[in-house]
C-alpha cells in the first residue's frame, strides 16, 4: 500500500509541476502537441 501512495503522490507532483511550467510558458502545451505529431508521422514513415 506505500508503494501505491508513493506512485500516485509522484504522478500528483509532476502534473503539478507540469501546470505550473504550461502556465508560466502558454505555447509549450501547443509546441508539445505539434512535435508529438510530427514525430508520429516520422514513426510512421520508419514503419
Amino acid at each position: 500500500m506505500k508503494v501505491f501512495g508513493f506512485a500516485s503522490g509522484m504522478a500528483l507532483g509532476m502534473m503539478a509541476a507540469a501546470a505550473g511550467v504550461a502556465a508560466m510558458y502558454p505555447d509549450i502545451p501547443k509546441r508539445m502537441k505539434r512535435d508529438g505529431k510530427h514525430l508520429m508521422r516520422t514513426a510512421k514513415k520508419m514503419l
